[in-house]
């Protein structure tokens, strides 16, 4: 109940946005989101991995006053199929107030 309310108060959407990943032409317009990305294993096509990364625009460690985007890597190449990387990300993105998850997939 504490995080329902919690988020009440702020007013924060239940559950991120769930988009296609933009085309090579376009630029992300959101500020802060993850990105997930299923792809084969080289060794089993059949075997799916998933890669979750969190993308924000904010302020640089080392210089305060200087803001650049930045990449935290929250899952790399783990095995795990399309739907269970969407729900990871999307639980993820709950818990950490992430409003927007991009879906990638590589066949």
């Amino acid at each position: 109940m504490g995080i329902a309310l919690s988020r009440q108060r702020r007013n924060l959407p239940d559950m991120p946005r769930l988009l296609p990943d933009i085309r090579p032409t376009e630029t992300y317009t959101e500020t802060n989101f993850l990105r997930v990305h299923t792809f084969p294993s080289r060794g089993d096509a059949a075997v799916r991995l998933a890669s979750i990364e969190h993308l924000f625009y904010g302020p640089d460690d080392e210089q305060p006053t200087r803001y650049s985007w930045r990449c935290r890597t929250v899952v790399e190449s783990e095995p795990m199929s399309l739907d269970d990387a969407v729900f990871i990300a999307s639980s993820y993105a709950k818990d950490n107030d992430i409003p927007v998850v991009y879906e990638c997939h590589s066949e």
